[in-house]
């Protein structure tokens, strides 16, 4: 399926494909645990690396953004939301935004946060949020979503002077007449500044005017701009009262008295208005304290607790609040659903709820700290967050993290989540032959079986992750002769098939210069593996093995004679003195490359990436952990579960 590997050496594999080489990287050691001292130098421990690492630290981060399949499972904990809408499952609709893989059309994960993803994350925010404030589901448990947020504050009275500058601007021609404004035709008399409503309630507003000469001048009672009320000020020779009571938008606002009709009266005189003040007074509903702030933040904390699994900061608090109260003032309807929805997708978007490892586990202690290490070990291993029983357990001291991970190492849903993993490290096509390898490798995983039978087991894996025998023709070869990983890797004159092998198993990564490329025109196999020759670095590797694997054709089918009827040899043919896997055929090759350092280090490599979302720096400041998962191979007979435990206890893998 070209296009879809992954592996170090596809940027080689056209020139790989046309027989030449330029060189081998990666570092050789020794040893296979537990195989003792005294031999074959590359089958043993690197003794380089057992002195300390001094060289310069690394700059080379974990990649703990969360995957496809932790982002499904942190959403079915978290909310009880399969996002499944109309029949149709939204993350499987979406699942190229998301970087997942289906092994239909998606083959590969992408764990980075593109702008894709981020897209994809917006719609799923609104829709599991929105139902779950609905449903009163998932963080939303008993919370009264529907209960104002923001309290009413005790009743306070403004009063702005028409006289004062500093209380109020006019516009219009007019001045002022002793303690009062005088307009002598259409104006306004606005407050200086806007006036601050706290909360949407009713409010009164007073304003004291009269009718100056001309009876009957008309005021219009304005709040942000929009008439609240209209009255006729009385024409008497002191101002008289209007009182105003209406119901107005938390926010600024400012309030204004405007005269409407400069004109005369019936009996000719020139209406003009005379204005002494403005007076505002509220909220007129009682004072509720603090109670709506307090069950607001309550409820904000059991999102944080739910959502992230951590209590906010009271930083975290006040802005969350915050969020909410000027979300209230957007929410469509008296209610405010909608702005708690809003806040649950603003933790969404959490880093916290993003990184498997929270950012903020290093400023947590206690039980807090030691929750926020359970929630990424159980996203690592079973690609969903820790149950509340499950957390309780743990930070209640009924269970061991060891013995935590004991239950979910023997449990399906790491076994799901393994597979998965290794369908996209074997590169699946999602057919039941492709399959196979990672249900080897799952196995090997799951169960305790030796890390070994990835390359000398002899059996094959059926679709219930079971041994099941095969023909003796694939001897103990492990995943190597298995239909569904030969195919797609064409052996000779390609030699795709043994570089896939090669960098797949043993860790070798082929880098082929452009002046490499050039010379390929007239190589053969014979010419490549001549030590003069520029291809021979890579291909003493290269070229035996594909010899080896020369009885498998490329769709995976085993015959031992040509088109011509003529027996086949797969073995090395001697070719390189120094192949280190000499012998006939698949068979040879994998009981010495089992041995081999290289391999052990490989394998190991994949349960690092489950883990760490990059590789070990088993050569520089991961050396040490590097020796303790060596020793655990050889104490445990290759049981893959024992490392991974080791790698979880690590003070790598714990931030420490």
């Amino acid at each position: 399926m070209p296009g879809r590997w992954t592996s170090a050496l596809t940027a080689a594999a056209v020139a790989l494909a046309l027989g030449c080489s330029g060189s081998i990287t990666g570092p050789g050691g020794g040893g296979g645990p537990g195989a003792g001292s005294g031999g074959p130098e590359d089958e043993q421990f690197p003794p380089n690396l057992l002195t300390p690492y001094g060289g310069p630290a690394s700059d080379v981060y974990d990649n703990t953004f969360i995957g496809y399949m932790q982002l499904k499972g942190k959403v079915a904990a978290v909310f009880g939301d399969s996002w499944v809408r109309g029949g149709v499952d939204q993350f499987q609709a979406n699942i190229g935004l998301f970087g997942g893989a289906d092994f239909v059309n998606h083959f590969v994960e992408a764990r980075v946060a593109t702008s894709d993803f981020l897209l994809a994350l917006d719609s799923l925010s609104k829709d599991v949020c929105s139902t779950a404030v609905a449903a009163k589901s998932g963080p939303f448990t008993g919370l009264d979503v529907a209960a104002p947020v923001v309290d009413v504050p005790a009743s306070r009275t403004l009063v702005f002077q028409a006289e004062n500058a500093n209380d109020i601007t006019p516009a219009g021609n007019g001045g002022l007449a002793g303690s009062e404004y005088a307009l002598y035709s259409n104006g306004t008399l606005s407050t200086k500044a806007a006036v601050n409503f706290p909360i949407t309630d009713q409010y009164d507003v007073v304003v004291r005017a009269r009718s100056y000469a001309g009876a009957g001048a008309s005021v219009d009672v304005r709040i942000g701009g929009a008439t609240v009320d209209t009255f006729v000020a009385p024409n008497q020779t002191t101002p008289g009262s209007h009182t105003t009571t209406t119901t107005v938008t938390a926010g600024d606002h400012v309030v204004q008295v405007a005269f409407t009709n400069d004109g005369t009266d019936a009996s000719g005189k020139d209406i003009n208005l005379y204005v002494d003040s403005i007076t505002v007074t509220g909220p007129k509903s009682p004072s509720t304290g603090t109670t709506r702030e307090t069950a607001a933040r309550a409820g904000i904390a059991q999102l944080y607790q739910t959502m992230l699994f951590r209590q906010p900061s009271s930083t975290e608090s006040d802005a969350a609040y915050g969020l909410l109260k000027d979300l209230v003032g957007f929410a469509a309807g008296p209610e405010p659903q909608d702005a708690w929805s809003g806040v649950c997708e603003a933790l969404i978007r959490h880093p916290d709820f993003l990184w498997t490892l929270p950012p903020s586990r290093p400023s947590t202690t206690g039980t807090e700290n030691k929750a926020l290490l359970l929630v990424k070990v159980a996203q690592d291993l079973v690609a969903r967050p820790p149950t509340a029983t499950e957390i309780q357990t743990f930070t209640g001291g009924g269970k061991t993290l060891d013995q935590m991970m004991d239950a979910w190492l023997a449990s399906g849903e790491f076994r799901a989540y393994a597979y998965y993993k290794m369908r996209i490290r074997t590169e699946s096509d999602g057919s039941p032959d492709s399959d196979e390898p990672a249900r080897l490798w799952t196995r090997v995983l799951t169960t305790g079986t030796s890390y070994r039978d990835l390359l000398i087991g002899d059996y094959g894996v059926d679709t219930s992750f079971q041994p099941v025998a095969r023909g003796p023709e694939h001897g103990a070869t492990g995943v190597l002769t298995m239909k569904g990983y030969i195919q797609h890797k064409p052996g000779l004159p390609h030699y795709n098939y043994p570089a896939r092998v090669l960098s797949d198993y043993l860790g070798y990564i082929f880098e082929v210069p452009p002046e490499v490329i050039a010379m390929r025109i007239g190589a053969t196999a014979s010419t490549t593996v001549d030590p003069s020759s520029i291809c021979f670095t890579c291909h003493q590797l290269l070229t035996p093995l594909a010899y080896q694997r020369s009885r498998w054709t490329d769709d995976g089918d085993y015959q031992t004679t040509d088109a011509d009827g003529k027996p086949i040899d797969d073995s090395d043919r001697d070719l390189v003195p120094g192949y280190p896997y000499k012998g006939e055929g698949m068979a040879a090759f994998s009981v010495q490359a089992v041995k081999k350092e290289r391999f052990v280090r490989q394998t190991l490599q994949a349960e690092f990436n489950l883990l760490f979302g990059r590789p070990m720096r088993f050569d520089q400041d991961e050396r040490g952990l590097y020796k303790q998962l060596w020793d655990t191979l050889a104490a445990t007979n290759g049981d893959m579960r024992a490392t991974l435990k080791i790698l979880v206890a690590s003070p790598q893998y714990q931030g420490k």
